[in-house]
């Protein structure tokens, strides 16, 4: 039985993707429960020839697909979805990769509780992966969370000290709760992510808190001047994505039963996230795409300060004041550096 598929978009990884490889080889879980989809996602390197040979190693355990035309993580990873068989799913990165012991103890901990996401920690990696801490544990213990209702699920989020950020590659999935829920990623933009995990959060009954770092993500140094490049073109990719959740949130009829919390993470992650990631960046924003963001916010959500949940949120308080200060071509500057003093204030952690 194939008890975790998991999903690795690829493009232009022939540097990283081995290690990563290696990385789900050692998996104590055994190779014989996995099913691992590769993406080639048009890499122009050696990328797919390195893909190819895992997939000779593994023949019945490994899918290569092979894409002519790039489509960006996105989309790979709705691509892939439509191969997996597995009763669980879990997706990583191609320069990432699991400490030995992960996904028999995620697959573990899901099954013991019969969650529907189970949660556990990542930690950065910078440099030489033969230096990094071997240690999984963190100072905190491990839960789990049932949620039965919407003011639960409020509760949950806005006091309960959710651990869960937009990624989705420091998660479990039951497949059947993805199939179910028909959840897809945002395709054509950088920040995919929150179109899948958005509704995945507001559908959940069981979630499981594996409170150990059993996840690497590797800080590639790239040169500065393509990491700009790439942050550049990515500036407002989080503002499209939370747009498309909105609406998907809208047609699933989310949006009049769970109001208040949606109304909390769109304000939040439409409008305050986009700017701290371009702010922390060094990326400035223009008066024009600075009052449509406004008028985004006070259409969708015309009575958004009326939210006590949101409101009532210290670490927010100076952020949701930008909202409605009106910004014109003779204060743009000076909207921007408050950005700025909030990045710093908070270390671009909000």
């Amino acid at each position: 039985m194939i008890k975790i598929s998991v999903i690795i978009p690829c493009y232009n990884v022939s540097l990283f993707i081995d290690r990563c490889m290696e990385s789900l080889e050692k998996q104590t879980i055994g190779m014989s429960s996995l099913e691992i989809i590769l993406i080639n996602d048009a890499s122009k390197d050696a990328t797919l020839g390195k893909l190819l040979l895992w997939e000779m190693k593994y023949p019945d355990n490994i899918c290569v697909i092979p894409l002519e035309k790039n489509v960006m993580q996105g989309a790979a990873r709705n691509i892939a979805l439509n191969y997996c068989h597995g009763e669980y799913i879990a997706y990583l990165d191609a320069d990432d990769w699991l400490v030995p012991s992960a996904l028999d103890k995620v697959y573990r901990a899901a099954k013991k509780n019969r969650a529907e996401i189970v949660n556990y920690l990542s930690k950065k990696v910078y440099g030489d992966p033969a230096n990094d801490d071997p240690s999984t544990r963190s100072g905190k213990k491990d839960r789990m969370i049932v949620i039965n209702s919407n003011e639960e699920r409020l509760h949950y989020f806005a006091h309960g000290d959710a651990p869960l950020l937009r990624g989705c590659w420091d998660k479990l999935f039951l497949r059947e709760f993805v199939m179910d829920l028909d959840l897809k990623f945002a395709e054509g933009v950088f920040d995919e992510e929150s179109l899948f995990t958005t509704p995945a959060y507001l559908h959940m009954t069981r979630l499981y808190e594996l409170n150990e770092y059993l996840h690497r993500y590797f800080q590639n140094s790239i040169s500065s001047t393509y990491n700009l490049m790439i942050d550049l073109k990515r500036r407002d990719d989080n503002a499209k994505t939370w747009l498309a959740t909105y609406e998907e949130l809208k047609r699933m009829g989310d949006l009049e039963e769970q109001h208040e919390l949606i109304e909390w993470f769109f304000v939040i992650n439409y409008y305050i996230r986009s700017f701290i990631f371009a702010e922390s960046r060094g990326i400035k924003y223009d008066v024009e795409t600075v009052n449509a963001m406004q008028e985004t916010v006070h259409q969708l959500f015309p009575d958004y300060r009326k939210n006590k949940t949101l409101m009532e949120m210290k670490l927010y308080k100076k952020a949701l004041g930008l909202v409605d200060l009106e910004v014109n071509e003779s204060n743009i500057d000076e909207y921007n550096e408050k950005w700025l003093e909030i990045c710093r204030e908070n270390q671009g952690g909000i």
